[in-house]
């Protein structure tokens, strides 16, 4: 037995790190995104500070206000950039089901365009469209609508 465990042992190689080639690695964006409850921190104040974007009646074409909105967005989601966002597209209740489903599918669009514009990576972004089926207000009145007619940008994973 003794004779075997020499053998085994005489046979084992040393273990030889090896060494790092090229500059040290830098502090900051590792290009993998954090895990855990830092995360989960980061995930929450990204969403915390996102602004909501409105709409016209019956438009998906950016106003001032909704520019402004996003060029504040921008800025939030270039800190994170491993961030992924749905872009979710909301409507008022006037108009038919169809109707208010690609009016939606068009507001989440033309923010997510003009988000890519600012420099944030197209591949950060998917749309979806909930039409008039997800009101912030269920009142049946002209304030209610302008609440209603949105794109909110939900932070995911």
């Amino acid at each position: 037995m003794a004779v075997l465990v020499s053998l085994v042992g005489g046979c084992t190689r040393p273990i030889v790190k090896p060494t790092p080639s090229g500059p040290p690695p830098q502090p900051g964006f590792t290009g993998i995104p954090p895990q855990g409850q830092v995360a989960e921190q980061e995930l929450q104040g990204v969403q915390t500070n996102l602004r909501v974007v409105y709409f016209e009646f019956d438009k998906y074409s950016l106003n001032a206000e909704a520019r402004a909105s996003l060029e504040h967005n921008a800025q939030m989601l270039k800190m994170s950039p491993h961030v992924k966002i749905i872009a979710e597209g909301h409507c008022d209740e006037r108009g038919t089901d169809e109707y208010n489903l690609a009016l939606g599918e068009r507001r989440a669009r033309s923010v997510v365009d003009f988000l890519v514009s600012l420099g944030i990576p197209a591949q950060n972004f998917s749309t979806v469209s909930y039409g008039s089926e997800l009101p912030v207000d269920p009142a049946h009145n002209e304030a209610a609508w302008a609440k209603n007619r949105r794109v909110f940008l939900r932070v995911t994973r």
